[in-house]
């Protein structure tokens, strides 16, 4: 670690403190003691059970203190050290993705691998809605400093909680009894000097009104630099997955390149001629032709080499630069001894910037005349009779920055209730609003239309006499200078050939607003309305009203949402805007531009929902022989659904209407002190969310998808064919049924195991299909799932393999189609004692998921249980996951924090009818971390706190990996694992303290 480093590290780090709570436990918590003054908790699985001893789902309840003790971050990134947390997206990224109206730098919890959009996030008990347009909660706006604690249920609640939490609930929740002061400062960085980081925060409560009241509130912030691509030596030699995993088997291989651009231009086709000067040359130098070095030739692939003059993306995002700024408040006061208002409000503000990848243009056709070509390149093509010539490149950062986004998301939450009692039940009611706004701004896209009219560049002498002037134009500029005013050619010819004006006026930025507001009223009321033989009966009844909005406003609209005018355009490429002949336009009567990088807009559409819900807690037996306790658990909830809205927003709003039924039956029997079981048995679900259902109808043009009927990827006249993509407002909920078993031993007041089975079956499972997609092909025309051949117009049959018959239009829409299914076993264990005399405790958390299958009509079953090559939705991580810990305090005042965390080896494809060769896979990885907290007695009476933390602790960062997803994509494809951490050890200083 460099001087400079250390210095970095140390500066800016004040006086902090943060509340000690109690050590994180298994199962649901018991009664706690907060500050002073005992409050009850209720189980987060349950609305109904307030003992952890009597609850049948697997609970775990993670402290402040246990989450910080080894993860002094955001306890986003200490919650991804639990083994259940598969999946999860945030932290480091091996391939930078979104669609621009997404933030792909936010951190989205997934348990079980089963994507994050059937993981419920709760704050205090309350839903959080969807923060971006396709569902996913961002973990980020949850307010941190006054949390107490994080519940986390690994297993079905939708009868408790609703939809969404078929994976389990996490339950954010704060310390609402709160008194005093806390405040925290934290800086970080790498043993390399980069990826620097900070925290500051402060957070006080008192009561007020002689008890009656109670007012808190905390404000923070924090701060990290991000990660470059560059800056890790083995992951720069951009590592790919090369072969097709049928006759050549996967393997990881270093160094390969894009070989059809090259970073000054490379000449791939001449028109016209009768003869092909300068093809396959390229542009290493500013206006200079040279031959194109191939590089050595890979099996499988004609479009990647190794070596040569080919290109790679050299500037994604490891991990995304992020800033926040959060302020939270609450104030509650005892109307009446029965009696009790509050109010919570709190304001998020994120920023994060990432970087893609390198910008190109493929398939750029330019007149042979260009001027800006050199006079003995030009006479070349003229000799030949060359009229255009077809040149691919990508452009080497400088005047042309990487396709970077900022995203800014503004969240305001606001709630208020009451709380009171009748007689011995419990109440409460609150009414929620939540509003997330996400302003996406991608700071580098072309318009298309300036780009192809700067590219059609013309000596004006020329063009208008015949004699040369060297006062180099637009075309359009004499032919159209009212379509395109003030056009300033370019010139591509070179890795840095153009100049700032020239990119100026072609680049501009493009703003995507969306907008999430929504609305929640919900009536709990609670208790204990007779005894049986075996104790009181525990009942819940819960009425909810939810009101969901999505609006997407943009300022780059999809390139053929608004299409493309190519009046006095001479010279196009079919990649944008289909075949743009000279002087026509593709849709007459539209002159607006169309951007590369766009985005459809979303009017206005929501969703409703009101369910109601029952909950009973029997006791059955009581002080048995071979019964201590036993209990049932029973819950039923039904929810109405009604949304408005239209994937064509040329037409009305349809109103679509489905309902929701579920219901869970738990046992728990306690055996004695040392030994206990429980079982579950739920049906779950989640209801479609407004993108699925409401994504705008567009369509593009594409001749790259390939009929395989007919072998053509273009009609027959060259025309493109169309693509069009659309929600589907005919989608009804996914329903899952759960059942999990499981077992705690306690031998000892110190050691305890507990071990969990689950079972999930996901039925109705969401998927976006693509007609396009070959799988699908195949199986609409081999007769094994017709339904296929819907995502697709054709003007004959299916029988029909003429080129006449080719495909029309591909379509792409959601439906509920798959089924997903999963096994698994939870293992906890904790032991707690004493060395040398003082505390002492080891904790093991494991999960072993062999499998997670995706079975869909007509195709071979996904196992995307420890698969690599995965999309993002899909990602659920290796098979085998593990963390262990130790805690100790050697000394008065000084603790000791350790943790390992292990990952099993990973495979690169989830289709088993695939093989690769051991290169392809990902060998098990292990992280060290430690934390060392210095509390001396003789500073403030022990209220201050210094730790250092060291994360991977031995330096390991990632090894080199990829996926076959990317291998035509050098560069961006990351190089390591999802989850791998490729910072390598890593330094954190910070100060804690509490008054």
């Amino acid at each position: 670690m460099t001087k400079v480093a250390f210095a970095r590290l140390f500066a800016g780090v004040s006086l902090v403190a943060t509340a000690v709570s109690a050590q994180a436990q298994t199962g649901p918590a018991a009664d706690a003691v907060t500050d002073g003054d005992a409050e009850t908790i209720v189980v987060t699985g349950s609305r109904v059970i307030k003992n952890g001893d009597d609850s049948p789902t697997p609970v775990t309840v993670l402290t402040m203190e246990s989450l910080q003790a080894a993860h002094p971050t955001s306890v986003f990134e200490a919650l991804l050290s639990a083994p259940a947390f598969a999946g999860s997206r945030g932290g480091t990224q091996s391939a930078p993705s979104g669609n621009r109206a997404t933030s792909s730098s936010i951190n989205a919890l997934n348990l079980r691998g089963l994507g994050p959009v059937r993981t419920l996030i709760l704050y205090d008990g309350h839903r959080v809605p969807p923060t971006q347009i396709d569902g996913l909660v961002d973990a980020n706006i949850i307010p941190q400093m006054l949390l107490e604690r994080v519940d986390v249920v690994t297993g079905g609640a939708s009868a408790v909680y609703g939809s969404d939490a078929i994976g389990g609930v996490v339950n954010f929740i704060t310390n609402r009894k709160f008194k005093g002061v806390k405040f925290e400062a934290q800086r970080g960085i790498s043993q390399r000097d980069d990826a620097g980081t900070y925290r500051l925060g402060i957070g006080a409560g008192a009561d007020l009104f002689d008890g009656r009241g109670h007012i808190m509130g905390s404000v923070e912030t924090f701060h990290n630099d991000g990660l470059i691509y560059p800056q890790r030596a083995s992951l720069a030699r951009h590592w790919t997955v090369q072969g097709n995993g049928t006759t050549v088997p996967y393997y990881l291989t270093p160094d390969v390149v894009s070989s059809g651009l090259s970073w000054g231009g490379k000449i791939t086709a001449v028109t016209g001629g009768t003869s092909t000067p300068n093809l396959n040359t390229t542009f290493n130098t500013n206006g200079v032709l040279t031959p194109f070095v191939n590089g050595a030739a890979i099996a499988s692939s004609s479009s990647v080499r190794l070596g040569g003059d080919g290109i790679w993306d050299t500037v994604p995002s490891l991990r995304p630069r992020t800033s926040q700024i959060q302020a939270y408040g609450r104030f509650d006061y005892e109307l009446s001894d029965s009696l009790r208002f509050h109010l919570t409000g709190a304001y998020t503000y994120d920023h994060a910037f990432n970087n893609f990848g390198n910008v190109n243009s493929n398939g750029l056709v330019i007149s042979a005349t260009n001027p800006f070509l050199s006079q003995t390149i030009r006479d070349q093509f003229a000799a030949a009779g060359v009229k255009t010539f077809t040149m691919s490149k990508k452009y080497a950062q400088g005047l042309v920055p990487s396709s970077n986004v900022d995203f800014h998301t503004h969240d305001i939450y606001v709630n208020a209730g009451l709380d009171g009692k009748i007689g011995a039940f419990d109440w409460s009611t609150s009414y929620t609003f939540h509003n997330v706004r996400l302003d996406t701004y991608s700071n580098y896209t072309f318009d298309n239309g300036k780009f192809f009219a700067a590219l059609d560049a013309v000596d004006e002498g020329v063009y208008k006499t015949g004699v040369a002037n060297n006062n180099i134009v637009c075309k359009v500029s004499i032919t159209n200078p009212g379509l395109y005013p003030g056009c300033v050619p370019i010139n591509l010819f070179g890795p840095s050939s153009e100049t700032q004006q020239m990119v100026d006026y072609v680049r501009r930025q493009g703003k995507f607003v969306t907008k999430l507001p929504s609305h929640d009223a919900d009536f709990t009321i609670s208790g204990e309305p007779f005894e049986t033989w075996a104790g009181p009966v525990g009942m819940a009844l819960n009425a909810e009203w939810h009101r969901q909005g999505l609006e997407l406003t943009s300022t780059n609209p999809t390139v053929d949402y608004l299409p493309l005018d190519c009046t006095g355009l001479t010279l196009t490429t079919d990649t944008y805007g289909g075949n743009c002949k000279p002087g026509t336009v593709l849709n007459p009567g539209d002159r607006t531009p169309s951007y590369n990088g766009g985005v459809a807009p979303r009017p206005p559409v929501d969703m409703s929902v009101i369910e109601g819900a029952v909950e009973f807690n029997v006791p059955l037996i009581k002080d048995w022989s071979l019964a201590e306790s036993v209990n049932l658990s029973l819950a039923d909830r039904y929810a109405k659904y009604v949304a408005h809205g239209n994937p064509d927003i040329t037409k009305g709003k349809l109103t679509n209407r489905f309902e929701a039924n579920t219901w869970k039956v738990g046992l728990d029997w306690n055996v004695s002190r040392a030994l206990s079981f429980r079982a579950t048995r739920s049906r779950d679900f989640r209801a479609p969310n407004l993108y699925e259902m409401y994504q705008t109808l567009s369509t593009t043009f594409s001749n790259g998808n390939q009929d395989r009927l007919t072998g053509r990827s273009t009609l027959v006249n060259g025309a493109l064919i169309a693509v069009e993509s659309q929600g589907n407002p005919n989608l009804k909920p996914e329903v899952a049924n759960t059942l999990t078993l499981g077992a705690v031993i306690r031998p000892s007041s110190k050691f305890s195991v507990a071990i969990d089975y689950f079972d999930i079956k996901i039925r109705d499972f969401i998927k976006t299909l693509t007609g396009s997609d070959a799988a699908l092909q195949q199986a609409c025309y081999n007769g094994t799932a017709p339904e296929y051949c819907l995502l697709q117009e054709r003007p004959g049959s299916f029988t029909d393999t003429s080129g006449a018959n080719t495909v029309t239009k591909w379509k792409a829409t959601t439906r509920n189609i798959a089924l997903m299914k999963t096994q698994g076993i939870d293992v906890e264990a904790n032991f707690t004692s004493t060395l040398f005399g003082r505390p002492f405790a080891l904790r093991a958390l494991a999960s072993y998921q062999p499998h997670v299958y995706l079975i869909q009509p007509g195709l071979v079953t996904q196992d995307y249980a420890g698969a690599i090559g995965v999309p993002a939705d899909f990602v659920v991580g290796p098979k085998f996951r593990a963390t262990f810990s130790a805690h100790a305090e050697p000394l008065a005042g000084l603790t000791v924090d350790w943790e390992t965390r292990v990952r099993g080896v990973m495979h690169q494809s989830p289709d088993p009818t695939l093989s690769g060769l051991p290169s392809a896979d990902a060998l098990s990885a292990t992280y060290h971390s430690m934390t060392l907290t210095w509390t001396p007695k003789q500073v403030l009476d022990g209220r201050v706190s210094v730790y250092l933390n060291v994360t991977d602790l031995f330096d390991h960062g990632a090894d080199p990996s990829a996926s076959f997803v990317n291998q035509t994509s050098p560069g961006l494809g990351g190089g390591f694992v999802l989850g791998d951490d490729p910072t390598g050890r890593y330094f954190r200083f910070g100060v804690r303290g509490k008054f």
